[in-house]
């Protein structure tokens, strides 16, 4: 007998399917039911049921990770989906994992369930379910064992280049080591793409994707794809067959077009391709990997480009690219303040000496622009403060050069708006802002201020509350904060060093000033913009190896 298992969450949809139909007469048992996958993936671990009737939105588990977890080890247990009018696209995406048919609930009828039911029989006693003598390695498991033996070689050293040339040979890999052409596939907008299917472990899109590729990879007779972590996938290709390079590039796009068009279709995402040069021998593979990593990276820089060759890419054109994108934002601005725009085009040529410019170098350096009127152009308003900080972490997520800029030119014309609202303050306000600024790292009080100005205290806290819409001890913490803000972004000094610098004796009470004012403690204001940026460059070192 056919052993049967059903897994709804519908309480009578489920007894319905076991009551309605006479599974004997077909050669069934139905040997379990459950309401949910995570009960349906126990019992399928113990039971090794022959054919499997689910349900795609379920508690605790749902049924595309179901499918997603039997078919990471088992390409033989006959799958059928259990779905509604509302849910058929999701019957499309099942059917890339091997999904053998569907039944429609609340329209089919028993005789059209049972005729989806006898094409699963035919097809299980064509061919025994698990037969002793079926072969060990399905497509699956073909996947894995090549996915293993390709990550061994390239990341641990665990074959020679002879070893690895044999393995090739044993595990049928479509490769041979003349030729050699590799990519690293990234999906774009990875996290979001695993936050719309609620797979927050990438079974799902992992499975999708390799069965996927693989199933292509096959219809060309050329070429294999592994899943290297998160959003990357390899993929090594040989064409040992074509004399020409042009050849090469030219039908290696039309296999890359046709898989990007593919993961379109079915999963509604965009990749792109990061490819090395053509190289000859195995041993090339791990530089050849190192290139496409470097590809890849560029992705800020070049913006929306899904092909991105390194014979194509040297660091002076990319550098060139960079400061052309730079000098045409800054000519398309008017310069309101010749000391800012003088820091924006030292940056822009400090940029430009780098030998490889990375994401992180160029944000730290956008960063460093957003924050630099709070410190310089005397418009320490809060709301100036902490649209630094919005600004700046905008900057910090986006994700190419192209959207930096855009973020930051927005940025420049409200910090313009500021600086036309600053020109109208008094003579009397200009110079106690001027005597604040040389003298803010010590003990000031208001009265010390007037003092100074020769001006009554109260009528100068009005003033304040004029011109600037802050009192005067609000705008000393401002201007304090800023000129940390600056220390932390700018030196190594510890937190109470800083305190001391600028005005505070209590390092404590410096602490509850700067959140106040910034929403975030020193040390977390500090991790935020730099500790992130080493890890990124420390994740790229990474890289640097398969994992």
């Amino acid at each position: 007998m056919i052993k049967v298992i059903i897994v709804e969450d519908e309480m009578l949809v489920r007894i319905g399917l076991k009551n309605s139909l006479e599974w004997a007469k077909l050669g069934m048992e139905v040997i379990a039911d459950f309401s949910n996958g995570q009960a349906a993936w126990e019992f399928y671990q113990q039971a090794k049921p022959d054919l499997i009737l689910t349900d795609i939105r379920m508690p605790n588990m749902d049924g595309m990770e179901l499918i997603s977890r039997i078919r990471e080890n088992d390409n033989q247990t006959k799958i059928i989906i259990l779905t509604a009018y509302e849910e058929f696209d999701w019957v499309h995406k099942a059917i890339r994992f091997g999904v053998t048919d569907y039944i429609l609930k609340f329209k089919m009828s028993i005789d059209e369930m049972e005729k989806v039911l006898q094409k699963v029989q035919a097809e299980l006693k064509t061919k025994s379910v698990r037969s002793p003598s079926e072969p060990q390695h399905d497509q699956l498991n073909a996947i894995n064992l090549k996915e293993n033996a390709m990550k061994d070689y390239l990341s641990y050293g665990r074959y020679s280049d002879a070893e690895f040339a044999a393995i090739t040979k044993e595990l049928r890999f479509r490769l041979e080591p003349e030729r050699l052409i590799l990519c690293v596939m990234a999906i774009d907008n990875f996290k979001q793409m695993e936050s719309k299917f609620k797979d927050s472990h990438g079974n799902l899109i992992r499975f999708s994707i390799l069965n996927m590729m693989s199933e292509l990879l096959a219809g060309y007779n050329r070429g294999e794809v592994i899943y290297e972590r998160d959003e990357k996938y390899i993929l090594t290709f040989s064409f040992q067959d074509v004399v020409s390079e042009s050849n090469i590039y030219q039908q290696l796009q039309d296999i890359l077009s046709h898989i990007s068009s593919v993961v379109k279709t079915y999963l509604n995402a965009s990749v792109t391709f990061g490819i090395s040069s053509i190289n000859n021998g195995y041993s090339a593979l791990k530089h050849m990997y190192v290139e496409c990593l470097r590809m890849l990276d560029l992705r800020f820089v070049l913006g929306n480009v899904n092909y991105i060759r390194s014979d194509l890419m040297s660091a002076e054109r990319i550098s060139k690219n960079v400061a052309a994108k730079l000098e045409k934002m800054i000519r398309e601005q008017e310069p309101f303040n010749d000391r800012y725009f003088k820091e924006i085009e030292t940056g822009i040529h400090s940029l430009g000496q780098l030998e490889r410019i990375a994401r992180q170098d160029i944000q730290v350096v956008f960063i460093r622009w957003i924050h630099w009127p709070t410190v310089n152009l005397n418009i320490y308003a809060d709301d100036i403060s902490s649209m630094a900080l919005d600004y700046a972490g905008r900057i910090h997520q986006s994700t190419t050069l192209d959207e930096n800029i855009a973020i930051f030119t927005q940025y420049l014309l409200n910090v313009q708006y500021y600086h036309e609202r600053k020109r109208a303050i008094s003579k009397e306000i200009a110079e106690a802002i001027k005597y604040i600024q040389a003298h803010y790292d010590q003990d000031l009080s208001l009265q010390q201020l007037a003092d100074q100005v020769k001006m009554n205290p109260s009528y100068l806290s009005r003033l304040f509350k004029k011109h600037l819409e802050t009192s005067f001890i609000e705008y000393l913490n401002a201007y304090r904060i800023d000129m940390a803000k600056n220390m932390l972004m700018n030196t190594h000094l510890k937190s109470y060093e800083i305190a001391a610098k600028t005005g505070y004796k209590d390092d404590s009470y410096f602490s509850r000033i700067f959140k106040r004012v910034t929403g975030m403690r020193p040390h977390e204001f500090r991790k935020q913009w730099f500790v992130d940026s080493r890890e990124d460059r420390e994740n790229d070192a990474d890289d640097e190896t398969v994992q």
